[in-house]
């Protein structure tokens, strides 16, 4: 049977429109909010002191070490740490080079939406922003720890290990330091390594 036949017996109106959408495709760790929070749960589950870490610099630059497997590497081995070989492992998101290093202006997005999903917590303190998990924030992190996520939890682990104890300021400083390559790129300018 054909269309002009369906059209004419009356079954279908001739004015009849029918919207077809294209599926929407699966987003990437630049454009998807949700992938951002994912590893920044798990980042403050593994990396932060009791579950928080204290300050905006701290936790970008924490954040720029797990999205740049290349610069872990290389952090790791100035602190004479031995790690799997991740080096030709291209950055999940890249970042920007901002007044004080990396950053990336998704943060706000991103940290709104985990403070509406009840995920985490943002409180002033002398020292800076106490980012912290909630209960809701820690089950959610155990339904992140599974095979997707191995490679950001490993990530996370050797970042604590390497600036859990230091201050925002200390790791932007050994930014500076060791990563002029980084640090010396124009305002707004990506990293792309």
């Amino acid at each position: 049977m054909n269309n002009s036949a369906l059209t004419n017996s009356g079954n279908i109106p001739k004015d009849l429109n029918i919207n077809i959408r294209l599926p929407v495709r699966t987003p990437n760790t630049e454009e998807s909010l949700e992938l951002h929070a994912a590893r920044l749960l798990l980042l403050l589950n593994y990396a932060g002191i009791k579950e928080k870490i204290i300050s905006r610099t701290k936790i970008a630059k924490m954040d720029f070490f797990v999205r740049y497997p290349a610069y872990l590497k290389k952090a790791a081995a100035i602190n004479n740490i031995s790690v799997d070989d991740e080096v030709n492992i291209k950055p999940d998101s890249p970042m920007i080079r901002y007044k004080y290093g990396p950053w990336d202006s998704k943060y706000y997005n991103v940290f709104a939406l985990l403070i509406a999903k009840g995920l985490i917590t943002i409180l002033p303190s002398k020292n800076g922003d106490v980012f912290e998990l909630t209960d809701r924030g820690r089950y959610a992190v155990r339904e992140l720890d599974n095979v997707e996520f191995e490679n950001i939890i490993k990530r996370c682990v050797l970042v604590s290990q390497l600036f859990r104890n230091k201050t925002g300021t200390a790791i932007k400083d050994f930014i500076y330091q060791y990563f002029p390559e980084v640090t010396s790129r124009s305002l707004g300018e990506e990293i792309d390594k």
